[in-house]
């Protein structure tokens, strides 16, 4: 079996009318059976079947079907009058029909495919696109899908004996039944190199909403009520933009501004407005400063799809272009794309013969995961410690204890965790470099409550398709977090799972092992504690790791791209800033706990101080808290405001300024404080232990919190 598969395009983009195409993430699939045996009968020994879009208009004769007229006029190129064996062609087609997503590109670049293959043509991909444009003259959508990607591409000027050739009607180059069977048996050769393309970058984090219409606009009908010549200054307008959009739409973060000023086009999108209901109002009523997120907006090539390329805040801006249609009484239905890099592909089974099949035709790269391995060695050996080496590769991490400084047999303590959604804010960032210390962050936070003392360290990392130079990034984080936290990276598992990610997006997971002396207390002592012992907080730097599905609802609804300025902090962007790292305690603890100093310790992570407080009280304590003896994070504080976060919720929800909260007698309270003030730690008085009179953690001043959001 042969698999064909070519993304839709969307072309003229912008001022690039016939000039600039963008391949995206909608797949015409065709399968090819050889040797099919009710194909024998079949006109031209082919059978076709057909599923989706459009399937009750779509003719499924040979000579009648795009794909299939296309791949006869390849064949009979090359003296090949019918298809050489009977082949059953199944079209699997989810790109609407007429809506200007390439439905007819893609169908003649599959047509050229499946005649270079059934035909043993091969054909180079440059040849290809002559074949191409035999039949699809304008280069723009074409190219998009034959390479993939943000596509510029061009016709050469022809000498006349060429233009000849590629200017035969094509009744002469397609098969068809008015012309009578001879129609196309000997069809005129391309020109060579009739086009050339360039590949454009394009920024990560660049999405397209398509609004696709439920009509359609023909090709010939959009073309025709376009005039046959310009005012040189519409012309020069176009030019204009265009030499500047192809550069802005690779650059990250992208300038909303200046892409949307360089997709403004008087070419061809103004002519077709009587074509398309209140195209010209709808277009206007959509910037970047009445929809954040928005960077530009455009006709997909004739139309009436509208292509609007975003950052975020992808199903407001949707929600929005659908409604101004309904109210010109037009139904709409839209997609959310991404750049299809591969452009065509073909692939090959022969299920009959059994053919040898690799872990790689699954999707699960060997090779990669071995390349990893080698490019992570440095960043895993510097996190050696006194009894694990952190070294990789073999199928198990050691750890000594005794070369650790446990003579005695230590009591263990493990922890596993994992980074959670603020990933989200990482994948739209495309910045994998401090989730790692996240990771870390979680576990090992969670063995220094318990007096233990981080020894090792495990991640794993799961993914569809293994990317080597994220999952670098991520592990080089891993390395960093045990760096700060004194514990070895001794070992991970990284799992390549196709199908159950998307993209690039991956999870993480981690495992820490501590140890705690024998002669040392496991904390927290709750039978220790009394009332009167003094609460002591440490600072956070932000959200840390939690709440980061409220975030990001916050953000969205603020109308914010993570690439836009943080509003509480304008030296940097909203996802630079919630990226900032969770703060390792480890190290400022370790000499406290040795002094025996602390009688306990709650990591304040998903459910806040509420949550986490009690669960190092006996029943009987509570926690008295004085929220007005520490600052809140900017962050925070702009969070809560702009979500409208209750004080009872932010204190459940968020750390709210404190990534630690101790307990100590009064007695040993100085002692710590300068301990902790000594070690670089912002360490505060926040309150003292109460009995319990049916809440673990009594909140006082909390109306401060109302001021400062």
């Amino acid at each position: 079996m042969i698999t064909i598969k070519v993304p839709c395009s969307s072309a003229n983009i912008g001022p690039g009318f016939d000039v600039i195409g963008l391949a995206l993430s909608l797949w015409l699939e065709i399968e090819v059976t050889p040797g099919d045996e009710a194909a024998k009968s079949a006109p031209h020994n082919c059978r076709i079947t057909y599923e989706g879009q459009g399937e009750a208009d779509v003719d499924l004769q040979p000579d009648r079907n795009l794909i299939t007229q296309t791949a006869l006029y390849v064949l009979r190129c090359h003296q090949k009058r019918s298809f050489p064996e009977p082949i059953h062609v199944h079209i699997r087609n989810p790109i609407p029909l007429g809506r200007g997503l390439g439905s007819s590109g893609a169908a003649v670049v599959a047509g050229v495919s499946l005649g270079n293959e059934v035909g043993k043509l091969d054909l180079a991909k440059n040849r290809i696109l002559d074949f191409c444009l035999m039949i699809e003259r304008h280069p723009d959508n074409v190219a998009a899908a034959l390479y993939g990607g943000f596509v510029g591409s061009y016709l050469k000027e022809l000498d006349p004996e060429d233009m000849k050739r590629n200017e035969v009607p094509l009744a002469e180059v397609l098969p068809a039944p008015q012309g009578g069977d001879d129609t196309g048996l000997t069809p005129p050769l391309p020109p060579i190199d009739i086009g050339k393309h360039i590949r454009f970058p394009w920024a990560s984090e660049i999405k397209c909403i398509a609004v696709i219409p439920d009509f359609e606009v023909a090709t010939a009908k959009a073309r025709s009520v376009l005039p046959t010549s310009y005012a040189k200054a519409d012309v020069i307008y176009n030019l204009q933009r265009v030499a500047l959009l192809t550069t802005a739409l690779g650059q990250s973060p992208p300038n909303a501004e200046l892409i949307y000023d360089g997709m403004q086009d008087k070419v061809h999108q103004p002519y077709r407005k009587t074509l398309i209901p209140g195209l010209t109002e709808i277009l206007r009523s959509v910037t970047p400063q009445s929809h954040p997120g928005l960077l530009g907006i455009c006709l997909s090539g004739a139309g009436p799809t509208l292509l609007a390329l975003a950052t975020s805040n992808f199903d407001h801006i949707a929600t929005y272009l659908m409604d101004q249609f309904s109210k010109e009484n037009i139904k709409c239905r839209w997609e959310l794309l991404e750049p299809a890099y591969d452009g065509l592909t073909v692939s090959s089974s022969d299920k009959s013969q059994h053919a040898a099949m690799t872990y790689a035709d699954a999707g699960v790269s060997i090779d990669s995961g071995n390349e990893l391995v080698q490019s992570i060695k440095a960043a895993v050996a510097s996190t050696r410690r006194p009894g694990a080496d952190a070294e990789i590769g073999g199928f198990g991490g050691a750890l000594d204890l005794a070369a650790a400084g446990y003579t005695e047999p230590p009591i263990l303590i493990q922890a596993i965790d994992g980074v959670g959604t603020k990933l989200k804010v990482a994948f739209a960032m495309d910045d994998f470099s401090t989730v790692g210390i996240d990771l870390v962050a979680m576990n090992v936070n969670d063995l220094i409550v318990q007096g233990a003392e981080p020894l090792t360290f495990m991640d794993y990392y799961a993914c569809s398709k293994l990317n080597v130079p994220d999952a670098v990034r991520f592990v080089e984080g891993v390395a960093e977090g045990c760096k700060q936290a004194g514990c070895a990276l001794v070992g991970g598992e990284t799992a390549e799972m196709p199908g159950m990610y998307q993209g690039k997006e991956f999870d993480a997971g981690g495992a820490a092992t501590g140890a705690l002396k024998r002669d040392r207390t496991l904390l927290p002592d709750k039978a220790a504690m009394r009332e009167g012992d003094c609460l002591i907080g440490l600072a956070s730097n932000g959200a840390h790791s939690n709440g980061y599905s409220l975030i990001r609802k916050i953000i969205e609804r603020a109308g914010l791209a993570y690439t836009d300025k943080a509003p509480w902090d304008s030296s940097m962007t909203v996802g630079k800033s919630l990226l900032t790292p969770t703060r390792i305690y480890v190290k400022p603890l370790l000499p406290a706990v040795e002094q025996n100093l602390i009688l306990g310790m709650a990591h304040i992570t998903g459910g806040g101080l509420e949550d986490n407080i009690p669960r190092m009280l006996p029943k009987h304590l509570a926690a008295d808290v004085d929220v007005s003896t520490w600052s809140v994070p900017p962050v925070l504080r702009w969070l809560k405001g702009a979500g409208n976060v209750s004080s009872r919720e932010f204190a459940r929800t968020w750390n709210t300024g404190l990534g630690m909260v101790l307990v100590a007698t009064a007695g040993n309270t100085d002692d710590l404080m300068k301990v902790l003030n000594d070690a670089g730690e912002k360490a505060v008085r926040i309150g003292k232990l109460v009995e319990n009179q049916g809440q673990g953690v009594v909140l006082h001043n909390t109306e401060i919190w109302e001021k400062a959001s």
